[in-house]
């Protein structure tokens, strides 16, 4: 998965951010185009000009990618679905949406939404390339027949029905739309991805024992769709399973707060050690939720700087980290906020912090469900118990 990303840039509201790992991408493109490319298609080229045009052609790749997550983007915000960030990473990018599509239509719209924009994308390189006159560089050409070239295998390797990819959306809409059944069509999905990707991973196994070093990519890309299909398929179990669980029957009470102003110098001696836990909710003068102080946030500031510096800067202020006592579980676990952070803050009516609800409650619950399924137990009756008192988020 994506893993920690940092922001670079809000555009129609919405921050987009990139992960190191895309640095690392951009960098093997540049040098793959720079070194193989445009030499083969340019004649005479020197070496700083192809470079150059590879990390062009590198950076025009992942603009059209991030035009392709706008389309998603946009349209699951029109249909009232928050979008809080569009990450690139290693193998492209992808949308963090707050809840996932509440019919097969919205799926169906929201998967097909990326690849409309890239297709639009290759045509409009594609009406280029066609107009250019005979007199035209060849640097030019090349660099818009890369590009056409590019978005066309984005487009047609993103329609695969390979799940989480927008084709295995594009089939789970369908097999939801038929069935009716949302984790029975994802894991249908999950699987037929990841067949798709253990194809991938045997032809690029393959491909490098015959020579081919494009088989890794291959390869990779494989383990990926294996993974993210897996994934995607236990979340979709687990969110169907928590489905119509109010946060106060799983969460930790009761809850020690953090002010804003107090210094990290003694909220490491007065809180964490004295507490022992993970993470504390923090509050304002009036006791109102503002922010998550985590341990490795604390652990993150020099010793030096500990008793000069405070709680608020370094404490996690998204708003979305506090939720209501009715919030439903199973739309929480799709919020990326929660998934980031690994815990959320349970408020009342007032925005004053009366529990905490972290992924550790979470997995307790799944264990317990698990032992009484396997006594022949009340699967649901297991799964909505409160969490022991004075229990912090690990």
């Amino acid at each position: 998965m994506p893993g920690r990303s940092f922001r670079i840039a809000r555009i129609a509201g919405i921050p987009v951010g990139i992960s190191p790992w895309w640095l690392i991408i951009v960098a093997l493109i540049t040098w793959s185009l720079g070194d193989g490319y445009f030499p083969s298609v340019v004649n005479n080229i020197s070496p700083a000009l192809s470079y150059t045009l590879g990390f062009v052609s590198a950076l025009l790749l992942f603009l059209s990618i991030l035009l392709h997550e706008f389309g998603h983007a946009i349209v699951a915000r029109h249909h009232g679905i928050e979008v809080e960030e569009i990450d690139l990473w290693l193998l492209g990018g992808v949308s963090k949406m707050h809840d996932e599509a509440h019919d097969p239509d919205d799926e169906l719209r929201y998967a097909l939404a990326g690849p409309g924009v890239t297709a639009i994308i290759a045509i409009v390189f594609g009406a280029i390339s066609l107009a250019l006159p005979a007199s035209t560089s060849s640097v030019v050409r090349a660099l818009v027949d890369y590009q056409l070239l590019v978005n066309v295998l984005i487009l047609g390797f993103n329609l695969l029905p390979a799940f989480p990819l927008d084709g295995g959306r594009v089939l789970r809409s369908l097999l939801w739309r038929h069935n009716r059944d949302l984790e029975r069509s994802t894991a249908t999905a999950a699987s037929v991805g990841r067949g798709f990707g253990y194809a991938m991973i045997a032809i690029g196994v393959l491909s490098l024992f015959s020579g081919y070093a494009g088989g890794l990519w291959l390869a990779v890309i494989g383990v990926f769709i294996v993974v993210a299909a897996g994934a995607q398929a236990v979340s979709a179990q687990v969110q169907a399973r928590f489905a119509g669980v109010p946060a106060r029957e799983l969460m930790s009470t009761p809850v020690v707060s953090i002010p804003l102003d107090v210094s990290l110098e003694r909220a490491g001696s007065d809180y964490f050690l004295s507490y022992r836990y993970t993470a504390f909710p923090v509050i304002d003068v009036s006791g109102h939720f503002t922010g998550v102080l985590a341990l490795h946030r604390l652990e993150q500031v020099p010793p030096y700087q500990r008793a000069t510096r405070t709680v608020a800067d370094v404490a996690d202020r998204d708003p979305s980290l506090a939720i209501g006592e009715e919030e439903d579980v199973a739309a929480l676990l799709s919020r990326p906020a929660f998934g980031r952070v690994g815990r959320a803050v349970v408020v009342d009516a007032s925005g004053s912090p009366v529990g905490l609800l972290s992924i550790t409650d979470i997995e307790r619950v799944l264990r317990a469900a698990s032992l009484s399924r396997g006594s022949g137990a009340n699967g649901r009756g297991a799964m909505s118990p409160r969490g022991p008192s004075k229990v912090s988020s690990g």
